[in-house]
């Protein structure tokens, strides 16, 4: 697999985040947590647009209105890139132990996110529904990251990384009730020389995660026999989409300053990038219904 990355665009985000593509305007959403700022590309190209955001945008989810749901300090808003506005859709629950982190739509119109933790704390993974509410997946967790749901072997199965521990877990998932079966182990990422961060579905049901450290974007899980790995050449890769018309081009974004004892060097840190020739297409994002 000959991958080719080349930056988008002349800017450099501090810390680059919540990467996601809009299938239905062929625009490119992605936000700075460092500035607090929601950025998007229409077609993916410059010119850049930019909406101040009243906190900090951990968690970005598409819609099925065209607005977005984000994960901000007090709670989950929507917000609608265009008109510049952001109204509270739910505070956060008091179970969730401070605020939630990275968010994504299920396959029912729901939201999948967890607790946010800089450092290992106790943390939980929830399920949100516009109409019912809050309830709690999991708990026993300390910083969640790259929730998936997606379709495995015709099982819906919620993937969900723990980066504290190092580890992606695997779930049966129900989307209509907001239930979880067993925890599953789906990959130990210290053998991949790093800890899980973002992370995205393909339309062959493999999910791509960001390793954080390692500065890979690996492929693990399959429902067919082909892996793969892009090297970023950044080493905070921290989340990652497919797009374009086809949606074959991989589009990731990273942090730019230290974390965790990881020195950053790269002169492509908080780039945008876009990777060429994955030999992969993604499935488009799914949706929250408000």
């Amino acid at each position: 697999m000959t991958v080719q990355l080349t930056p988008v665009g002349d800017f450099a985000l501090t810390w680059g985040e919540s990467v996601r593509w809009d299938d239905r305007r062929q625009r490119l959403y992605f936000v700075d947590c460092g500035a607090q700022t929601l950025h998007w590309l229409d077609e993916a190209e410059p010119p850049l647009h930019t909406v101040q955001l009243p906190g900090l945008p951990s968690g970005v989810a598409l819609a099925e209105d065209g607005r977005l749901v984000v994960a901000l300090d007090d709670g989950l808003h929507v917000v609608d890139a265009d008109a510049g506005t952001s109204e509270l859709l739910s505070a956060y629950p008091s179970g969730l132990g401070g605020r939630a982190n990275d968010a994504n739509a299920d396959l029912d119109g729901n939201l999948v996110t967890g607790t946010l933790n800089m450092g290992v704390g106790p943390g939980s993974y929830w399920w949100f529904s516009a109409a019912d509410g809050w309830r709690l997946l999991d708990d026993g967790i300390s910083n969640a990251n790259g929730p998936v749901v997606l379709d495995v072997n015709g099982d819906t199965t919620l993937v969900v990384a723990d980066t504290s521990a190092s580890v992606i877990y695997a779930y049966p998932y129900e989307g209509a009730t907001g239930t979880v079966g067993e925890r599953g182990v789906f990959m130990d990422t210290e053998p991949l020389g790093g800890m899980p961060d973002g992370a995205c579905a393909d339309a062959d049901g493999g999910v791509w995660s960001c390793i954080l450290g390692a500065g890979d974007i690996v492929r693990l899980q399959t429902t067919v026999d082909r892996m793969g790995t892009v090297a970023t050449g950044v080493e905070l890769p921290s989340d990652v989409t497919f797009g374009g018309p086809d949606l074959e081009t991989m589009f990731f974004v990273s942090i730019a300053i230290d974390i965790g004892g990881i020195h950053v060097t790269s002169p492509h840190a908080g780039r945008l990038m876009r990777a060429v020739g994955t030999g992969f297409r993604g499935r488009p994002e799914p949706r929250v219904r408000l």
